[in-house]
């Protein structure tokens, strides 16, 4: 964990706070609610939580986050051991891997520092354009099109170099990655660019299948020549007296392990969302929702340690994966959570307008009551939610593989819930029997008068949603955290820029460590962008390291 490593070496540039023109002047107060329990699985404190217990670690008089000061460097009596390389990739996740792979394939000695014992992933498809698959299928892009919509959901805050390079450059990228794992069969998905990896057509089994296709990439990375180094976080950049990276200083077991790396250091080390101060700072809107992640581990040990040394960050707020599937509570996911059925809090109250963009209901969920919403329908939720009559441009979970089964699947788990009345319906899921009463009665008003007036859905949609015959049905919706989605600010060959907009020199991001991609809402159209940008962006930082 960079919370714990120290200032680079003495030839680096001088300790000084880092400038707050880097962070967010005034950043928001965090929002109330406790933060939730890790999920099953999590890793061990991290050494910055250890800090944290001794005093260390803290901010410094006159700065507000705790990273604006650099550590002390490490000195030269303190490493066990040095290893000379071209390239060291740092973090083993879906960007590790593939840059790994890609590296050690062209030839090149690589070393990885992985923090944790194993590949960690929280995923399982791949956006990609132009894949060969896609085009023998008969598959068209208008990439200037999917530009355009991708820079109007970005607000201007997108470097489009950055981005059109991803759709320029991810098929051949996914296409290299496709034929080094011929052992894992891609499945097309409907949205026409994005690849799964599941076996028998059961999407139960995405995730497992996408985890041990990284592991298999892993695999071929090591195959080639790659040295992993599990159980080594990275804690400091190496610079020589110009600032350029020269290196990295990792913590094994045994103590301090200093890789040169002549050609380049590679971050791949993930988001910032595990990390409440930095959620704080770049996020804050995600402070308190349960983490999706069984290893939390994403706290922004690549951008501290890049910020330590120079260089910049996206501004906040960062763009954020904050969704209702996968779902964290223990009845499992129920499909169709995008739909814009009646939304009501535990109030009883219907507070917004369903048909806005997946990330934004999902926002305005966050903030009800105990960040807990019912999608409410009656006995005809089957006469147009199957045929995909609920068409909206960046909402996905709007369609299911098999509506029948998973719906009676889901009522069996008691993540739908069911009854013959809407009073027992309001008492089975605790909702405020008054106040939800009088929400239908107004709610079907409007959808005999085929126009919202209240919140203005779409009108068509309205007339589907009818609340009228029992037997009635209720759905829990609650946020779940993914990640955040900014990172350092890097140009179009992957390389981490400094506060002037200059290559730092020496190292390159990818994956969630890397920003100047996405801006104010994650475009859903890209079904897998950012696992596609992942994969993309770590071959291409490989390639650019190496020339």
């Amino acid at each position: 964990d960079a919370g714990r490593a120290r200032q680079p070496r003495k030839e680096a540039i001088m300790n000084k706070s880092i400038s707050r023109r880097n962070f967010l002047t005034g950043a928001a107060v965090a929002l109330g609610g406790a933060a939730a329990a890790g999920m099953a699985g999590c890793a061990p404190s991290t050494p910055q939580q250890k800090l944290s217990e001794t005093g260390e670690g803290a901010a410094a008089p006159g700065t507000r986050w705790s990273w604006e000061t650099k550590p002390e460097p490490i000195a030269d009596d303190e490493i066990v051991e040095t290893i000379d390389t071209e390239i060291c990739i740092v973090g083993l996740g879906s960007a590790g891997t593939t840059s790994a792979m890609a590296a050690a394939q062209s030839g090149a000695k690589v070393v990885v520092l992985q923090k944790l014992d194993k590949v960690i992933t929280n995923g399982w498809c791949v956006a990609s354009f132009n894949s060969k698959i896609f085009l023998d299928a008969g598959q068209t892009f208008d990439l200037a099109d999917i530009y355009f919509k991708f820079a109007d959901l970005s607000n201007g805050r997108d470097n489009h170099k950055v981005v059109k390079t991803f759709l320029n450059r991810s098929g051949e990228v996914v296409d290299y990655v496709i034929r080094q794992t011929p052992d894992f069969t891609p499945v097309m998905l409907g949205s026409g660019h994005t690849y799964g990896w599941y076996i028998n057509n059961d999407m139960a089994t995405r995730y497992d299948q996408f985890h041990k296709l990284l592991d298999a990439i892993a695999e071929k990375a090591v195959a080639a020549g790659a040295d992993i180094r599990y159980n080594t976080p990275a804690v400091q950049l190496l610079q020589d007296e110009s600032g350029h990276v020269t290196g990295v200083i990792g913590e094994s077991k045994e103590g301090y392990v200093k890789v040169n790396a002549s050609k380049g250091v590679i971050l791949c080390t993930g988001d910032t969302s595990d990390d409440e101060e930095m959620l704080e700072a770049f996020c804050p809107i995600m402070k308190g929702v349960q983490s999706m992640h069984g290893a939390p581990c994403n706290t922004g040990d690549g951008h501290k340690m890049a910020l330590w040394a120079g260089a910049s960050m996206d501004p906040a707020p960062h763009t954020m994966m904050m969704h209702f599937d996968p779902t964290w509570m223990p009845e499992g996911n129920a499909p169709y959570s995008g739909i814009p059925w009646l939304r009501v809090n535990l109030n009883g109250e219907r507070f917004g307008n369903e048909n806005l963009g997946y990330q934004s209901h999902v926002t305005q969920v966050r903030f009800q009551p105990e960040m807990t919403a019912f999608q409410i329908i009656d006995k005809n939720w089957d006469a147009h939610a199957p045929k995909g009559d609920y068409k909206h441009p960046n909402s996905h979970s709007r369609s299911t593989a098999d509506p029948a089964n998973d719906w009676a699947d889901a009522l069996e788990r008691g993540a739908i819930i069911e009854a013959d009345t809407l009073e027992e319906l309001a008492d089975k899921c605790g909702i405020n029997k008054e106040n939800f009463l009088a929400t239908v009665a107004r709610y079907n008003e409007l959808v005999d008068a085929g126009k919202d007036e209240d919140f203005g859905v779409d009108s068509t949609f309205m007339t589907y949603n009818g609340i009228k015959e029992a037997p009635f049905y209720a759905i829990k919706r609650m946020p779940g955290l993914l990640c955040t989605a900014g990172g350092l600010t890097i140009n179009e060959k992957l390389e981490v820029l400094n506060e002037a907009g200059e290559p730092l020199g020496g190292l390159y991001a990818a994956g969630n460590a890397s920003g100047s991609y996405y801006g104010d809402d994650y475009p859903l159209f890209i079904t897998g962008g950012s696992h596609g940008r992942a994969w993309t962006f770590g071959v291409l930082a490989a390639r650019s390291a190496l020339g």
